[in-house]
This record gives structure tokens, C-alpha cells and sequence, in this order.
């Protein structure tokens, strides 16, 4: 045996591990160095926090009431400030309803619709735009050729469609915002692909005679998570009013369970004697949308090449 030989095989390649362990902590730094100087970062993760901490917590707070109880004697109490009580701090519906027990149902069934249409598009388009950016050809004009006639077909149309053929859901909510979001993904990740694929690594693995398969999932797709992680953040601002506007058109959850745009849909009658239904509502729509574009503004601003250039710059021993 020579002296170049291992009797025990190979020995395990640390560095890599190491290199890359020391890759994600910087990284993690740079985004804390950046959120703490970033007023809009830090005010859109205060504001998703606290509404994802009310919905997930809210119900099950001792003071919080049935969001269903109707009490047609209380019916339109006005908030607290305006001639209410403590009882209900803001207000009662036209059944008497607690207005801050049904905000808080509205918000876990708002906030999870959302939620599960940008994760489904997000998968699907993103699946989409991989396959289209790096195989091209036919399967490229296919897929871009069904996202261009999905962007033409209106949401609500085919909303309607579903409603009429189906019934109001929730899932169909999901499954209608979804398949109105999932181009978006594909298109981005497509033109991402485009200039990722002529990239050295993907070349080398390619004359190693890795897989069309593996290239994509193992090479191109870690390269478009950041990106991907700042279109879902912006989408899902969208998917919240899009989910508001189903509600209201009576296509989501259905009575008694809360959703915002619901609620907006049911006060709408009783705006002059009952203006806190509408306006509470509206509100939780426009806060955590604002709070969604203000954590969307901050990821997009971390991610800009300057921007981590001086990031970068500003490092101990940078």
C-alpha cells in the first residue's frame, strides 16, 4: 500500500459543509443589518406578525367571544367611544354579532385562503416556468401560450363558472386564485432560467451528463428562491383582495363563518346606522395589505444588486 493511499476510503468532504454553513450565517446577517435599517421592513413584519399572531391565537382568548352568537337585543351597538361598551369594543352587527370576535374569525379564513392559492401558484408556476426556461422549444411555447390565455380570462368569469357549476367554497376560492396567479410565476422563473442556464456551473454539469431533471431542481431552482420568495410575498397582497372580492361576491365562505369581505358584503345595507361593520373590515383589509407590500418593498430592495453591493461593503472586513 502507498503512501498516498487511504486504508479507511475517502475521507468526508467537510469544507463544502462548512463553506456553505458559513454561506447561510452571513447571509442571515446581512438580512438583519438590512431590516434594521429598512423603517418599511420592519413596520410590514410588525404588522403581518401581529394580525398571522390574532388569527392563529384570537379565538381561543378568554375575553374573545362566539363570532356566530347572535343577540338580536344588542343588534348595532356602536363601538366603544361611540356610545358602546366594553361588552363589544367594536360594535355589533345587524344580528348582533360581536364585530371583533368576527374580524378575528375573518382573518384566520382570509389570511389561510391567501395563503394556500400563493403556495399552490407558486408551486405549479414556478414547476412551469423551470421547465419552460431550460427545455424550451414546443413545451416553451405551450407554456407561455396557456399563461397568455390565462392573463386574458378574467378571475371573476371564471369564478362564476365554478360557482355555477359547483357551488360557493372556500376551495374554490383557492383553486380560482390560484390558477389567476400561477403565470406570474411561470413568466419570472422562465426569464430567470433564461440567464441562469448559460451559466458556467450549468455547463459543467450538463458535460458531466447530469440529467435535464437534476439541472433544474438541483442547480436552477435554489437560484430563483429569493426572487420567488419576494413575487410570493407581493402576490399574496394581491391574493388577499382577491379573496376580500370573492367573499363579497358571495363565491367563499358562507354565512356563519366570517371573512372580511364578507362582512363588507353584509353591513353594506346598514352604512348610515351601522358604519363600523363596513369600516372595521375595510380596514383589516388595507392594514395587512399595506403590511404585505411594506415586507414585499423590503425583501425586493435586499435582493437589489446595489443594494447587496453595499451591504457587502459594509461588513467587518469588508
Amino acid at each position: 500500500m502507498t503512501a498516498t493511499e487511504n486504508p479507511v476510503g475517502p475521507a468526508p468532504d467537510t469544507g463544502t459543509d462548512a463553506a456553505a454553513t458559513g454561506e447561510s450565517v452571513t447571509v442571515m446577517g446581512d438580512l438583519r443589518s438590512h431590516l434594521l435599517k429598512s423603517k418599511a421592513g420592519i413596520a410590514g413584519i410588525i404588522i403581518c406578525f401581529l394580525f398571522a399572531l390574532v388569527a392563529i391565537i384570537g379565538p381561543w382568548l378568554p375575553f374573545i367571544k362566539d363570532p356566530a352568537q347572535q343577540s338580536l337585543p344588542d343588534k348595532l351597538t356602536p363601538p366603544v367611544g361611540w356610545g358602546g361598551t366594553w361588552s363589544h369594543p367594536l360594535g355589533t352587527d345587524q344580528l348582533g354579532r360581536d364585530i371583533l370576535a368576527r374580524l378575528i374569525d375573518g382573518a384566520r379564513i382570509s389570511l389561510l385562503v391567501s395563503l394556500v392559492a400563493v403556495i399552490i401558484a407558486a408551486i405549479l408556476g414556478t414547476a412551469l416556468g423551470l421547465i419552460a426556461g431550460y427545455i424550451g422549444g414546443k413545451i416553451d411555447t405551450l407554456i407561455i401560450s396557456a399563461a397568455d390565455v390565462q392573463m386574458a380570462f378574467p378571475g371573476v368569469l371564471a369564478g362564476l363558472i365554478l360557482v355555477a357549476a359547483f357551488g360557493p367554497s372556500v376551495w374554490l376560492v383557492i383553486i380560482v386564485i390560484a390558477i389567476s396567479s400561477w403565470m406570474v410565476f411561470t413568466r419570472v422563473g422562465r426569464g430567470l432560467v433564461f440567464t441562469l442556464k448559460t451559466s458556467l456551473y450549468v455547463e459543467a454539469s450538463e458535460l458531466a451528463g447530469a440529467s435535464s431533471r437534476r439541472i433544474m431542481w438541483r442547480h436552477l431552482l435554489p437560484n430563483l428562491v429569493s426572487s420567488l420568495i419576494t413575487l410570493s410575498v407581493l402576490e399574496l397582497a394581491a391574493a388577499i383582495l382577491s379573496e376580500s372580492a370573492f367573499a363579497f361576491l358571495g363565491f367563499g365562505v358562507q354565512p356563519p363563518r366570517s371573512s372580511w369581505g364578507l362582512m363588507i358584503q353584509q353591513g353594506r345595507n346598514y352604512i348610515t346606522d351601522g358604519w363600523w361593520i363596513v369600516t372595521f373590515a375595510g380596514m383589516a383589509i388595507a392594514i395587512v395589505v399595506l403590511g404585505v407590500n411594506l415586507l414585499s418593498l423590503w425583501l425586493q430592495s435586499f435582493n437589489d444588486v446595489a443594494e447587496r453591493e453595499q451591504i457587502i461593503l459594509e461588513r467587518p472586513g469588508g
